[in-house]
């Protein structure tokens, strides 16, 4: 960014909401904070221009090495450059920051660094629960595809034994039983479809996410509904806490889709196991069952549009043969790549390795 005016900076920085400051890279010490820091971080400016190190007492702990590290970046690179953090106010309320910061040359060869502070804090709690919502929507439509297609399905069959022996009226009633459990199946069936042809038609919205916190609340409402799908449902993680920089809502659909599958081809009484682990650049996702597995001729094709691989559930869940299709699609515009391991009889692991950057 060139040289700009830090006179008419200021001005605006006295007016806005926001954040703005000057930071003199060659020093170590700010040279302006804007009236809104008090407000936002529950500080007096005059105390961080003092002592720029009390800012680092302010950031969530879960989030400090990533500031620290990205703060020692700025001094590699020149430009813009954009990125989110948590901070603890003095009421320990916590708030979602978004900072973009601009190098400054000088003619001195020296730099300084501006860059204007936003506190997101409403934003992204609203952005949160609408991805919490929607994984925990796409979770209950499995469990309900599961639980409303054995009963009607059920309904369905008695309705076609019994009209063998009853007279025209009451079979034509029985037929608009079964009409009814037809048009009830295509409907959920129709549900299920949508998801997997929507899913990536969105462009991302990159956020950093607690991966493991996000795979738990999917979990979570699975175990709830363990009666109901006869499934066992485990996530195991050494990590605590697992910071990613994704669409969550994008990401969280094709782990969801994982698990939709493992359930289609699960047996009763099956395990369904999630694994999360970091690896040096990479994190590591891997969804695991003990199901039928996948007969070695159709490997090849599986994730495939369309397929020619695709298979109906072991209670007849049908399928558009786009699920695989689209979760490639997701974990790709992640930068990321999709394997899986099979036996036919022992089960399947599918693994998703994403970028950690």
């Amino acid at each position: 960014m060139p040289n700009i005016d830090t006179d008419i900076f200021r001005q605006i920085g006295q007016i806005s909401d926001d954040v703005y400051f000057i930071y003199d890279g060659g020093h170590q010490r700010f040279l302006y904070i804007s009236v809104a820091f008090s407000t936002i971080w529950g500080l007096p400016s005059e105390q961080v221009i003092a002592d720029p190190s009390l800012l680092v007492e302010t950031i969530h702990p879960d989030d400090r090495a990533y500031v620290i590290s990205l703060y020692e970046s700025l001094f590699k690179s020149n430009g813009q450059r954009k990125f989110e953090f948590r901070i603890l106010g003095h009421d320990k309320q916590e708030r979602s920051i978004y900072l973009t910061t601009y190098t400054l040359h000088q003619k001195s060869k020296k730099f300084l660094i501006a860059g204007i502070a936003q506190d997101e804090s409403t934003l992204k709690n609203n952005i949160d629960y609408a991805e919490k919502i929607n994984a925990r929507k796409n979770s209950t439509l499995v469990i309900l595809a599961h639980d409303l297609k054995g009963p009607t399905g059920i309904i369905n069959m008695l309705a076609s034994s019994l009209k063998k022996n009853v007279d025209d009226k009451t079979a034509q009633t029985l037929q608009t039983i079964q009409d009814l459990c037809v048009r009830n199946t295509n409907l959920i069936n129709s549900l299920l479809n949508q998801e997997f042809l929507e899913s990536p038609e969105v462009k991302l919205r990159k956020e950093r996410i607690d991966l493991i916190w996000a795979i738990n609340d999917i979990i979570e409402l699975y175990k709830k509904s363990a009666d109901v799908l006869s499934r066992k449902f485990i996530l195991k993680s050494p990590h605590k806490n697992l910071y990613l920089q994704v669409d969550g809502l994008k990401l969280m659909q094709a782990i969801n889709n994982l698990i939709s599958n493992a359930i289609k081809f699960t047996k009763d009484n099956g395990t369904i196991e999630i694994t999360v682990k970091s690896r040096r650049s990479s994190v590591l996702i891997a969804v695991r069952d003990d199901g039928i597995g996948i007969p070695n001729d159709l490997h090849l094709y599986l994730f495939d549009k369309f397929t020619r691989a695709r298979r109906n559930g072991l209670r007849g869940e049908e399928t558009t043969g786009l699920g695989m299709a689209t979760i490639k699609a997701l974990v790709e515009l992640h930068n990321g790549k999709i394997w899986f391991e099979s036996e036919e009889g022992k089960g399947s692991i599918f693994y998703m390795e994403l970028p950690l950057n």
